[in-house]
């Protein structure tokens, strides 16, 4: 249990490390995003977390990449 546990917060780091790469087009928001810029960085935190099993660990993928992104906002994870 505890090498499953370890083997899952190395493939997220894993996943957390290609993000810079696989969401280029994503903004880093500003100062004044708009909607659409938050919507692209919403879409983009789906697309990368959605295949996070745990729900814990899906929440802490989508708040890294808010982050990533400056978008500051509680992380939906429907």
């Amino acid at each position: 249990m505890k090498n499953l546990r370890l083997l899952s917060i190395i493939i997220l780091i894993q996943l957390l490390g290609v993000s810079a790469f696989a969401h280029e087009k994503d903004p880093v928001l500003g100062d004044n995003p708009t909607e659409e810029q938050m919507q692209l960085v919403r879409d983009g935190a789906k697309d990368l977390c959605e295949n996070v099993d745990d729900d814990n660990e899906r929440e802490m993928c989508v708040m890294d990449y808010y982050a990533q992104h400056n978008l500051e906002e509680e992380p939906s994870c429907d």
